[in-house]
């Protein structure tokens, strides 16, 4: 039996819930479910990877833990899901080959990227993108998920609680709150069998 592996880095703790439901709904495989600091080898057939929004780029563990291990990772099938409390889907993302779910709070709604304001730039689903090129140019991403996941200003730490005030000030679309939900993270999970490349490999 093929074995993945979901990790994770969590602030507020979506995160970590999120990855929890993704072990819990992955059938015929088997699965470890580890925080990323935890994990010592990378002796799986493919990997879930679960982070934070931080900027428009993955936490600075997750980070970390890509470059620690991208020889490994590259011979492997990798989806990776953020947490974050805003998403935009752009014009741009055809021209990625990645294949890309936003949860049911996210806008569904293909935007310009040239028409997009700031806020809405540094949220494009291609800005994401193109900053996990930049930090990992040979890394492969399979899928790419957004889910909306918890703002709660004493579960930050200083730095980022001060920065999501002021966030929520300018734009008063973004607010504390408990907002993912468990449908919305079992879709992106049972919509395709998302090892199936591992299958279709182990027959030739």
């Amino acid at each position: 039996m093929q074995k993945i592996l979901v990790t994770y880095y969590s602030e507020s703790g979506s995160t970590k819930q999120i990855a929890k439901i993704i072990f819990d709904t992955i059938i015929n495989y088997d699965v470890d479910l580890m925080e990323v600091s935890k994990v010592e080898h990378l002796n799986y057939d493919g990997v879930i990877i679960g982070t934070p929004n931080m900027y428009g780029k993955p936490a600075p563990k997750i980070i970390k833990f890509l470059e620690k291990n991208e020889d490994k990772l590259l011979t492997k099938p990798i989806h990776l899901f953020f947490t974050c409390m805003d998403c935009y889907l752009d014009n741009e993302i055809k021209e990625h080959n990645v294949e890309i779910y936003t949860d049911s709070n996210l806008s569904g709604k293909i935007n310009i990227l040239e028409r997009m304001n700031s806020w809405e730039k540094s949220h494009a689903v291609s800005t994401y993108i193109r900053n996990l090129k930049t930090i990992l140019p040979s890394l492969t991403i399979s899928s790419l998920a957004f889910f909306k996941g918890r703002l709660r200003f004493k579960s930050l730490s200083l730095f980022n609680s001060m920065v999501m005030r002021i966030v929520c000030l300018v734009n008063r679309n973004i607010k504390q709150g408990d907002y993912y939900k468990r449908q919305d993270v079992e879709i992106w999970i049972k919509q395709k069998d998302f090892f199936a490349e591992l299958l279709t490999s182990n027959r030739s």
